[in-house]
């Protein structure tokens, strides 16, 4: 099972979506990174991050 992450915006539409990682936690990290250098940014049409979001998919783990 490989684990992905979604980053919503707060009218939860999907920002950014990553998977392919071994476990929970690695993609909870990856996931909160990701979000962090998204509200960061200096754009002047930044997304608006709401929450992070983790689950599983049914494939192999492609990230160790």
């Amino acid at each position: 099972m490989a684990w992905f992450y979604e980053i919503r915006n707060s009218n939860n539409a999907v920002l950014k979506r990553d998977g392919g990682f071994p476990n929970q936690d690695a993609a909870k990290i990856a996931g909160r990174e990701d979000a962090k250098k998204m509200k960061n940014s200096r754009q002047p049409d930044r997304p608006d991050v709401g929450r992070i979001m983790v689950g599983r998919n049914a494939e192999k783990a492609t990230r160790y």
